[in-house]
């Protein structure tokens, strides 16, 4: 406590280490009255001190982002940490990097996304970073750096969720057929993401040990990334292996690329590894195929089967577009729509939820029930033709005739 002027006191408590670097930090006020009130005051101060009311860092939001994606590189997946990286060089730390924690609030962060919305970017871009500062203040909480994460208190945009398009399934059989003239690894891969519903990292992963054809099995144990153009293997979304059941329709795809394998190992006289990778654009299996390069050659060959409508109709209009097509001349389908086919059709067919959520490895069932609630009507009408069937009372008893 000193006594700046006559009556007028600077007030100083000791508040800690800085965990960042590593220098004693103080909190000071000013008071203005008696000896003894300054020393009340003071007294008051040094509670407030030690309960934590004040942030006890100078560390910045940039320093917080970088020990978050140090810690990073144990914990994320080199492609989400690639991507994290990426999102907070290119927009998060121009923003927000010089501001002290102690003074980031939720008011300056919904500014901060009205700014990003105005630059052009979209509600669900916005959100990622968003979700990204989140994740690093709540470290940040953990940490001790600061009571508690104010992106809890911001208000991020909402993310509207676009509806959804299933391939129907004589478009999937259309789709697998085509593929098949032009890229074996891709008609392979689109008729298994059908019949099995696993994501594309899981299915670049499967190697030829993790099926047993006899049985009807393949084992969903690993999920394969791409960042700075190499190959990570890691464990499933969910950190959870899985087994599922093929169909004989799965097991007799699974039986011809076995074959086309052989065969064009031969021909290359390239003889397979001892394990290779069921989608390999080797001779030998060595290599998985890339998850960008399915994604890729899905994407050409929906254009591709729109080509046809498309050349007919620039006859008449020359300028016409993809978007200028009729709604059923379309095939605006991603890989991961293959996805959402198996989970549809088993929930439509009656397959009960909490086996479709362990098949495609989602962590609650609760997330299945909300992301394909649409499905459910078809099994509202089956039940509802059940309880007809159940009921056996004459029809002359029926309403009361």
């Amino acid at each position: 406590m000193r006594e700046r002027s006559p009556g007028h006191w600077q007030l100083r408590a000791f508040a800690g280490t800085d965990p960042v670097t590593g220098k004693a930090t103080q909190v000071a006020q000013t008071f203005v009255g008696t000896e003894r009130a300054a020393s009340k005051a003071l007294a008051a101060l040094v509670t407030e001190v030690e309960a934590g009311a004040f942030v006890p860092t100078s560390a910045t939001v940039g320093q917080l982002l970088n020990q978050w994606l140090e810690v990073g590189e144990n914990t994320q997946r080199p492609r989400t940490l690639y991507e994290n990286r990426r999102k907070i060089e290119a927009r998060i730390r121009p923003k927000l990097g010089a501001v002290k924690l102690s003074k980031l609030d939720a008011a300056l962060l919904d500014s901060t996304y009205r700014s990003w919305l105005a630059e052009g970017l979209s509600p669900a871009t916005v959100h990622k970073y968003h979700t990204i500062l989140s994740a690093a203040l709540r470290q940040a909480v953990k940490w001790g750096y600061i009571d508690s994460a104010p992106t809890a208190r911001a208000t991020p945009p909402k993310v509207e969720r676009h509806e959804m398009k299933v391939p129907t399934p004589e478009q999937l059989s259309a789709l697998v057929t085509a593929a098949d003239d032009v890229d074996p690894v891709l008609s392979t891969a689109v008729a298994l993401a059908a019949l099995t519903g696993v994501r594309r990292g899981e299915l670049v992963a499967l190697k030829w040990s993790d099926i047993d054809l006899g049985a009807g099995l393949v084992k969903i144990a690993r999920s394969l990334t791409v960042a700075r153009g190499e190959q990570h293997t890691g464990p499933t979304k969910t950190h959870q292996s899985r087994d599922l059941a093929l169909d004989p329709v799965c097991v007799e795809v699974l039986r011809r690329r076995w074959a086309y394998m052989v065969d064009l190992s031969d021909e290359a006289h390239s003889p397979l590894v001892p394990d290779p990778y069921v989608l390999s654009y080797n001779a030998n299996g060595a290599t998985a195929a890339n998850p960008d390069t399915l994604t890729h050659g899905f994407n050409k060959l929906c254009v591709a089967m729109e080509a046809p409508a498309l050349a007919e109709l620039r006859k008449t209009t020359q300028k016409a577009t993809r978007s200028d097509l009729a709604p059923w001349q379309r095939w605006p389908f991603r890989f991961h729509d293959l996805r959402h086919f198996s989970v549809t059709t088993l929930i439509a067919a009656g397959v009960d939820v909490r086996t479709v959520a362990d098949r495609h490895g989602h962590a609650k069932a609760t997330m299945t029930l909300d992301r394909y609630a649409h499905a459910l009507p078809e099994r509202d009408r089956a039940a509802a033709g059940v309880l007809g069937a159940a009921l056996t009372l004459g029809a002359s008893k029926v309403g009361g005739i």
